[in-house]
């Protein structure tokens, strides 16, 4: 962001102009651009404020999808080459359309997926998904909150900004199974990273085949939207994996479904052998002779193999005990759809229930898709759902369920079309959801199965990558017992029991995905989802201190230079501990080393500028910070907390002493800014004890503190005048064990602060401090070492 421009695309937004202004106030040289077409041949820095535009009707929100995914391929070989910054930003209500308040606003809610998936295809690049909430605030307020983020924000990928000041990030929490059953509560919801822990769908582990659902409710509960009288219209599942939820539906609860296809049940030339394709396809050729086409006979034996996979699933419906029929039709072309439905309804009935699994692939990476297979893969999901909707906007609808994908949540490499458009599909149905307070409304977010367009070939290739498949029977089971809970959203993946894989799919890179049935295209060769990558570093921070921003570091100066404090790199480091495993907001560093003193040089002009950088290193993640120049400056490494750490109790003889403390500029050189050393209690030579002052009290700016470093900075503060007694001259903090903090943001009231001695295993002084404010643990450093300051 530093050396290049950075442009902002306000494609309608009107917010260039306030947003230009704030980030050149902070040194940084932001341009504006129009729209996305507009952005030069050599942009590689973009923050695409495409989706705060108005948004008239579904077809302006897709085509302002389109236009940001053509502007993350225009940008793509700069940033693939030389890194950068790209960031979506869109209005969905502040928490990526979860609550189900944006209104029309959720057809263009796929923005933030095309973030996740760029931040998979470019690790080296700065991505960002912002939803920032309008809410008719004026253009300074939301323009100010979102240079905020972009500022102080850290590595966060996915940030939701509410009107109200409260900053967000989903998270996909693991339900607990109850006995081999999936969860009969699955809601999720966005909170505060300040305030807990900031769920997202929640995940299901289904249980093994043939398991019961103990703990969902069962599909015989009254309050079941599907039953025998039922009239259910299906897209897309005469096929693969819908298929078989259709047939478990079928068994369970035995409605009427209408399958929609674009397979046309042609018959086949009498004779071919009812193997495999393989075998097919060498019997049409025998058929046909020399002369035989080969594209031609691979055409047919595809229609051939298809055409019998859906007479297949007609008649395991059948036998499973439920009426069917199928009709071929584009779900996509309102007009047809239309004639369709009505003569289902002169039929049978009106519909009382819509499940929406169609869905096509077009897999390529960002830098290679056409606008033509991004506009096949969005339509068949976006616009088929549009028109679904429309077209039943009169029947007594009671169940609306659409097939959506891991790909969405988490991003995935080659699938940004995919993964937009199945965000879409989660967003409008937490819309739909909150405008049918009687039916019932469900995203369901599969993980890849076993089966369906996963390959025998991709499946090994899943397997060898630890990333367990879902079985098509534990799937189908899912699918029943999941249309009886009231959850709007929910993520289904495998279990590593399920499938014979011992690995977690965790947050380590792409996700393969096999959620559709694929039956409303061809998508050719290249429509295979792709298997989990190899575990990518995180993406970079790019930090820049000036006094502008971090006045208090003018205050943190020693022999006539500042220097960067200890605890404001913990802050950065818990920041991006919690950015890059947003699960854990009980944040564990371990080998904090400060390796070289950071000089700030350029704190009262243009800034001092800093990277973090993280690295997977035996099964944890070392992060480091790093001057414009790459000097390492300090290191730590980020692991899970394995305890709940106990708050210390004052050695039993503590010796008087003042209770001011005296900042005197040797021991304790800080500034006024600094001084967050209160009142000391007691010291001596074991431990002591002393009250220190948060940062919101100290007037520190900023609101989105990971910890409360005024007060961690008054902690180190007492360790200099407890090292003192112990050496008789002035020491610096130079390393931490581990430094544990349970939660987020800064402190409420006064801190107690308690030192304890502890054997140094060196010629270091050691020491064990607690920080603890009136709701508990703030704070825990472990070994904190202190050496003699250089004269």
């Amino acid at each position: 962001m530093w050396d290049r421009p950075l442009y902002i695309v306000d494609d309608g937004a009107h917010l260039t102009e306030p947003l230009t202004g704030m980030l050149r106030d902070h040194g940084i040289e932001a341009r504006l651009v129009d729209t996305c077409a507009d952005l030069p041949p050599d942009a590689q820095n973009a923050v695409l404020l495409t989706g705060l535009a108005p948004v008239q009707d579904t077809q302006r929100a897709l085509d302002l999808q389109q236009g940001a995914f053509r502007a993350a391929r225009q940008l793509a070989s700069g940033l693939t080459a030389d890194g950068g910054v790209f960031v979506t930003v869109q209005d969905t209500g502040g928490d990526f359309g979860l609550g189900g308040r944006q209104g029309e606003r959720a057809w263009l809610g796929g923005l933030a997926a095309l973030a996740r998936t760029a931040a998979k295809e470019w690790p080296q690049v700065s991505v960002k998904a912002i939803d920032c909430e309008r809410a008719g605030r004026a253009p300074h307020d939301v323009a100010a909150a979102i240079a905020g983020e972009l500022l102080a924000g850290g590595p966060l990928l996915n940030v939701g900004l509410r009107a109200d000041g409260t900053r967000v990030t989903p998270h996909a929490l693991v339900a607990s199974p109850g006995t081999g059953g999936i969860p009969a509560h699955t809601q999720a919801q966005m909170t505060s990273p300040a305030k807990g822990e900031p769920p997202v769908p929640a995940q299901v582990t289904p249980p093994s085949p043939g398991e019961p659902h103990t703990s969902a409710p069962h599909p015989d509960a009254e309050d079941y939207p599907v039953g025998p009288d039922s009239i259910v219209v299906v897209t897309g599942g005469a096929r693969g994996i819908t298929a078989a939820a259709l047939i478990a539906l079928a068994r369970a609860r035995r409605p009427r479904l209408a399958l929609l296809g674009r397979t046309p049940l042609t018959d086949e030339p009498p004779g071919l052998p009812q193997g495999s394709s393989q075998e097919v396809t060498r019997a049409l050729a025998s058929l046909r002779g020399a002369g035989a086409n080969p594209a031609a006979i691979a055409a047919d034996v595809r229609q051939i193999m298809a055409v019998r996979e859906v007479r297949a699933t007609l008649a395991a419906i059948e036998e499973a005990g439920s009426k069917v029929r199928y009709e071929t039709v584009n779900v996509c072309d309102a007009s047809a759809l239309s004639r369709c439905l009505q003569q289902i309804r002169d039929d049978w009935g009106p519909v009382t229930a819509l499940v929406h699994a169609a869905g096509v692939l077009a897999d390529k990476l960002i830098a290679d898709k056409t606008d033509e297979q991004f506009a096949q893969v969005m339509t068949v999901k976006a616009t088929g759902l549009r028109a679904l909707l429309d077209t039943t906007s009169h029947d007594p609808v009671q169940l609306i369920s659409v097939f959506s994908s891991v790909a969405a949540t988490f991003g995935n490499a080659g699938q940004c079309d995919y993964a937009m458009a199945n965000e879409t599909l989660t967003q409008v149905m937490a819309v739909e959801s909150t405008r049918r307070p009687g039916c019932r409304v469900k995203s369901l977010i599969w993980g890849p199965w076993r089966g369906g367009m996963v390959t025998p070939e991709l499946a090994a290739r899943f397997d060898r990558r630890d990333t367990p498949l879902l079985p098509p029977a534990a799937g189908s089971q899912a699918f029943v017992a999941e249309l009886a809970s009231p959850a709007p959203y929910v993520i289904i993946a495998g279990s590593p029991g399920a499938t014979g894989a011992t690995g977690d799919s965790g947050d380590s890179g792409a996700i393969g995905d096999s959620g559709d049935s694929g039956d409303s295209g061809d998508s050719g060769d290249s429509a295979q989802p792709q298997p989990l990558a190899s575990a990518s570093p995180p993406a970079p921070a790019q930090i820049t201190v000036a006094a502008r921003s971090h006045p208090y570091l003018a205050d943190h100066v020693i022999a006539g230079d500042a220097v960067l404090p200890l605890a404001q790199s913990l802050e950065w480091f818990t920041a991006a501990a919690r950015s890059w495993r947003p699960s854990s907001q009980s944040v564990l560093l371990q080998d904090v080393r400060v390796l070289r003193r950071a000089t700030l040089a350029h704190l009262d002009t243009d800034g001092d500028r800093f990277t973090l950088r993280g690295a997977r290193e035996r099964g944890a993640l070392r992060v480091e910070l790093r001057s414009a120049g790459s000097t390492l400056h300090c290191s730590a490494r980020i692991a899970t907390a394995p305890r709940e750490p106990v708050p210390l109790q004052p050695p039993g003889e503590l010796e008087p002493c003042p209770p001011q403390p005296r900042y005197d500029g040797h021991t304790l050189f800080h500034g006024p800014m600094l001084q967050s050393l209160a009142t000391i209690e007691g010291i001596s030579l074991t431990g002591a004890r002393a009250t220190l002052t948060g940062l919101q009290t100290m007037g520190w700016p900023g609101s989105t503190w990971q910890t409360d470093a005024a007060a961690v900075d008054g902690a180190l503060q007492l360790a200099l005048l407890w090292a003192e007694r112990l050496f008789g001259d002035a020491t610096l903090p130079m390393a931490i064990g581990e430094f544990h903090t349970p939660r987020t943001g800064a402190a409420r009231g006064p801190v107690t602060c308690v030192l304890r001695a502890t054997p140094a295993r060196t010629a270091h002084a050691q020491c064990h401090l607690t920080l603890t404010d009136d709701e508990g643990l703030l704070a825990d450093i472990r070994d904190l070492e202190l050496v003699l300051r250089p004269s």
